[in-house]
């Protein structure tokens, strides 16, 4: 039979008989009974042979976790153009923010749209990027109304050394009322980070600021790094296309980075912080590979088809996993990305060469991610006494042999609500 039919039982108990469950890491099980009672899993069985008629032709797993996006682009329609070189693509982004003049409500509004539509492809956990206190409140109360989780990453911008004291101001009151327990048992849903922004905006003094207040408020931190070759050149030799982007903005100073700069540097200073993530990493290098191996606390988020948008040379995730780093995958944004749905960045992943099975991969959508956003992965995963949260997939298959290409052909992941 196709999609799913939810049976009502006894008590108040909610049957599901679906043809394959694929929760992350675990190989993948086929004619699946899951019963619900109270919202949560009570019972994982195979399906009896006097029900398989019943058998919904669907892959189910737990609900999804998207590690990053900026929600305030979710109203585009096509990405921004041009998608090179990357700081024409930085002004388009500026000149899309400039066009709306009344910006916090469209903000809101696509804020509210891109949650809306991460939700029903099965998202319930994100790390967002707020860029304004009104886009904070916008994500937290949609959340709220959601039932979702998040990270709101306040994002703090300043290459000049004269904004870095108000930029530490804007950080403290972000973060200073967020609690330091409550992400691992489930019951915090709404988690204040920081965010600077990335090397050619942010002031050495106002990024070392920014790792400090989170270190001190057990916050997590996000920066975009090692995004384009442009930005390696600019840390380490200041040249190039983000030094001729500076001085258009007169805020180019030679002696505000010191010649020789690495990614690694960021990183040293990241990893004093409880938690943190390095977004996109679509350049590091063996010395940063080895030390995000050896501080997994810091992961990489990698965007698969934002990745491909740019044209970047392949990206070292296979690299990054087989030496022990940890990698969740995130939309970006609708700025450089045709929608917001991680699903469809996993299948990205997972049609790239010597990839493993798909359900190898799902914990870069569900439990390292949930991990590296500082919640309890085990919440994501389709398991007795977890909430139930999930989400399905059309799958006509009846051999695990098989079961991998149809996943990875198999159409868009929808929520199942019992």
């Amino acid at each position: 039979m196709t999609g799913i039919t939810i049976e009502s039982g006894p008590l108040g108990e909610k049957v599901i008989r679906c043809a394959w469950l694929v929760n992350p890491g675990d190989a993948p099980r086929q004619n699946v009974r899951v019963t619900i009672v109270d919202g949560r899993v009570a019972e994982i069985c195979d399906v009896p042979g006097d029900e398989l008629s019943q058998v919904a032709d669907v892959a189910m797993m737990p609900a999804f976790v998207n590690g990053h996006t900026h929600l305030e682009f979710s109203q585009l329609a096509s990405p921004l153009l041009p998608s090179a070189p990357f700081p024409d693509w930085i002004r388009s982004v500026v000149r899309y923010r400039s066009a709306n003049s009344d910006r916090e409500q469209f903000a809101t509004d696509c804020i509210r749209a891109g949650l809306h539509e991460s939700h029903a492809a099965g998202v319930r956990l994100i790390g967002e990027i707020s860029t304004t206190q009104g886009s904070v409140t916008a994500l937290q109360q949609a959340l709220e109304e959601a039932g979702n989780a998040g990270v709101s990453f306040r994002e703090l911008i300043g290459f000049s050394a004269d904004q870095v004291s108000t930029q530490l101001q804007v950080a403290e009151r972000h973060v200073a009322t967020t609690p330091t327990s409550g992400r691992k048992s489930g019951e915090q849903k709404f988690v204040r980070g920081l965010s600077p922004h990335a090397p050619y905006s942010v002031h050495p003094e106002l990024f070392e600021g920014i790792v400090d207040i989170a270190r001190q408020t057990a916050a997590p931190v996000a920066i975009h790094l090692a995004e384009t070759v442009d930005e390696v050149e600019l840390l380490q030799n200041q040249t190039g296309r983000f030094v001729d982007f500076l001085q258009s903005l007169n805020l180019w100073e030679p002696q505000t980075l010191p010649r020789g700069t690495t990614p690694l540097r960021y990183l040293e200073k990241l990893a004093q912080a409880e938690r943190a993530l390095a977004v996109h990493g679509n350049y590091f290098g063996p010395a940063e590979i080895s030390f995000l191996a050896r501080n997994p606390h810091v992961a990489v988020v990698y965007c698969p088809r934002t990745h491909a948008y740019f044209g970047h040379t392949p990206h070292p995730w296979q690299q990054l996993q087989d030496a022990g780093a940890v990698v969740l995958l995130g939309t970006d944004s609708r700025a450089s990305n045709p929608d917001l749905s991680v699903w469809k960045e996993l299948q990205f992943v997972a049609n790239q060469k010597k990839a493993a099975p798909i359900w190898e991969l799902l914990p870069m959508i569900t439990t390292s991610a949930a991990v590296a956003l500082g919640f309890n992965g085990e919440d994501f995963k389709v398991n007795v006494g977890n909430r139930f949260q999930s989400v399905s997939v059309p799958c006509e298959c009846d051999s695990e042999s098989r079961l991998n290409a149809v996943l990875l052909r198999s159409a868009e992941a929808t929520e199942v609500s019992p």
